[in-house]
């Protein structure tokens, strides 16, 4: 190899040549470096650079990668992480701080097992009977074709005994829902709703007794009017209707609201009208105003016994073949007879509204003192 001038670079190069041998590996400035400057030149330090260069370490790739700038993550993207943790740190440090109910294991139940296991048993029985009493109506209807004859209900539905029998089952079936449910899992709302039906309830027959005691003869004589005009006007418009008045008049032992006269006000029993003179009903009356035949000892209900009997030549005999008291007086007759049962029966009724009405406000208060023994836990 031949000898080279490290003292004179070329005319081009606008760097001075290097001091020494460490010259060799310095980083490349920004003029490109020695080699760039120097393209002519021996790529190899010369023997003396070599031996007085210091040792070349090797870096690991921990610290190679340390030496490369990481990318800078996105500021804003930060910010909201941030921003969120923070929130989330509220909220949480705030549901810590809020008061919770604890139940002191060791505190005594306030709630008594006795009200609340008897007010459940009770409205339990008074359930049965409500799905009893829906269901005999239902039953009834089917029975009678009333969902194929759906015009005939809405013309006179006030006259239909089934669907009253059927909206006191609804009553008190949701009555009796609302103990059983209130008093089993202690709810509150369940217990005050069903007290307070309770009580509106006991007070609309109370005060209906006192204002029928006080207002008897005027209560007397409407309800002998609305009688006349829904009774006997409609007797044969509804089949069940009817069995209930005949029901009262062979129990009582009656024909019509205040006599037997009363018929004449129905279109089959009148004496005058087109409808009567052709009707072998005409001026007559139900079977049930018969008085029974004591000859006769069968079961066999005669329903042409009272036809004609009001005609003018039938009156002579008219106390032998039917009744001829109205069933208002002896409706009456028959309260003054029996006062006590149907007092004891009015007083049964109350007391049992009344008990229900005390063990659910009881019970409710129970499980207020219940509550009021929980500690507030931070």
């Amino acid at each position: 190899m031949g000898d080279y001038n490290y003292g004179n670079p070329p005319p081009y190069s606008t760097n001075p040549p290097p001091s020494s041998a460490q010259a060799y590996y310095s980083p490349p400035g920004p003029g490109g470096g020695y080699a760039t400057d120097y393209p002519n030149a021996y790529s190899a330090p010369p023997p003396q650079a070599a031996a007085t260069a210091p040792p070349i370490t090797p870096q690991s790739s921990v610290q190679r990668n340390a030496a490369v700038p990481q990318a800078q993550p996105n500021r804003s993207r930060v910010q909201k992480k941030k921003k969120q943790q923070q929130q989330q740190q509220q909220l949480l440090q705030q549901q810590q701080a809020r008061p919770k109910m604890t139940r002191q294991s060791s505190a005594p139940s306030q709630i008594s097992l006795c009200t609340k296991y008897s007010l459940f048993f009770a409205n339990f029985i008074f359930w049965l009977a409500g799905v009893g009493l829906i269901a005999i109506g239902v039953w009834a209807w089917l029975d009678r074709g009333f969902f194929g004859n759906l015009d005939q209900f809405v013309t006179s539905w006030y006259l239909d005994p089934i669907l009253w029998f059927s909206l006191v089952g609804v009553i008190i079936f949701f009555m009796a829902t609302f103990g059983c449910i209130g008093a089993l899992r202690e709810n509150i709302c369940l217990l005050k709703t069903y007290s307070t039906v309770l009580g509106l309830m006991l007070l609309l027959e109370i005060g209906g007794g006192v204002a029928i005691y006080f207002y008897r003869n005027q209560i007397e004589q409407f309800v002998t009017n609305r009688i006349d005009d829904v009774a006997i006007e409609n007797y044969r418009d509804n089949a069940d209707f009817q069995d209930i008045i005949d029901g009262f008049q062979t129990g009582l032992k009656c024909c019509g609201v205040n006599g037997y006269d009363d018929w004449n006000m129905n279109v089959y029993f009148n004496c005058t009208t087109v409808v009567g003179r052709y009707n072998p009903e005409a001026c007559g009356v139900p079977f049930s105003c018969c008085v029974p035949d004591p000859a006769d000892t069968t079961d066999v209900v005669n329903t042409q016994c009272g036809y004609g009997v009001r005609e003018e030549d039938q009156r002579n005999s008219l106390s032998e073949r039917i009744y001829e008291q109205g069933c208002i007086s002896a409706l009456k007759t028959w309260l003054s007879t029996n006062l006590v049962v149907v007092a004891v029966g009015a007083g049964a009724i109350l007391l049992v509204q009344i008990f229900g009405f005390c063990f659910a406000t009881s019970l409710a208060s129970d499980i207020r003192r219940q509550m009021s023994t929980w500690r507030q836990r931070p």
